[in-house]
Parts: structure tokens; sequence; C-alpha cells
């Protein structure tokens, strides 16, 4: 059995989507890191706990899209689409509302390329006579 074929745009989605993960899991560990300081212990715990589910979610997503299942190419673009809305919320820093979009918009073109919805579509190990 031939390894799929994974176009360079899916490896850039995969990145970008990852850099996110990554930023979920500082901005959950940060969030614990402040319990100590915080007003509200629940609230601290309760936003810990949010931003690492949201990691592991994109993370296994990710994880998914780069195994070449379609499904995960949805979720992975309301997170862009959530990501860009963020980032037009942020817009007063340009840093740090640019970087949020720079990401969105790279990993949006590397889900949308026409390479990546080829990968997406063939079927490793499934014939065309075979698909429903």
């Amino acid at each position: 059995m031939t390894a799929p074929h994974r176009p360079w745009t899916l490896l850039l989605t995969v990145i970008a989507a990852g850099v996110e993960t990554a930023a979920m899991l500082v901005w959950g560990a940060l969030e614990f890191v402040r319990i100590p300081d915080a007003a509200s212990l629940t609230t601290a715990i309760a936003g810990g706990l949010f931003f690492l589910l949201c990691a592991a979610g994109i993370g296994w997503c990710v994880a998914m899209f780069w195994r070449l299942e379609s499904w995960a190419r949805a979720p992975l673009v309301l997170v862009q689409l959530i990501v860009l809305g963020l980032a037009w919320n942020l817009r007063e820093d340009l840093a740090i509302a640019g970087g949020l979009a720079l990401v969105a918009v790279v990993a949006l073109v590397g889900i949308f390329a026409p390479p990546s919805i080829a990968a997406l579509e063939e079927r490793p190990g499934v014939s065309p006579d075979d698909a429903p």
C-alpha cells in the first residue's frame, strides 16, 4: 500500500492550525498559572480548562486533517472564522490582530487550495468503483 499524497498546501494548513493549537495550550496554562492571583478561582480554572479543551479539539482536527479525513475540514474552517472574528475584535492592537488574521488566512488558503481539496477527495485504499 502506498502512502497517501499530501500536498504542501495541506502541510501549510497543519502548521498554521498547529500554531493555533500551541497558542491555546499556552493560554490555558497561563490561566492556571494565574490562579493564585485570580479574584475568582472558579473563573480561572474554568478558563484554563476551556482553552486546554479547545487546544485538544483543534489538535485532534489537525491530526485528522493530516490523515486526510475530509470531515476535519469543516471544524478547521470554523476555527479560522472564529480567529478572524477575534482578530477583528482586537483590531486596536495591530500586532496581535495582524498575527491572528495572518495565521487564519494562511490556514484557510491551505484548506481551500485545489491540491488540498484533491488530496482530501482521494480516499486512500478505496477505489472509485467502491466509493458511494
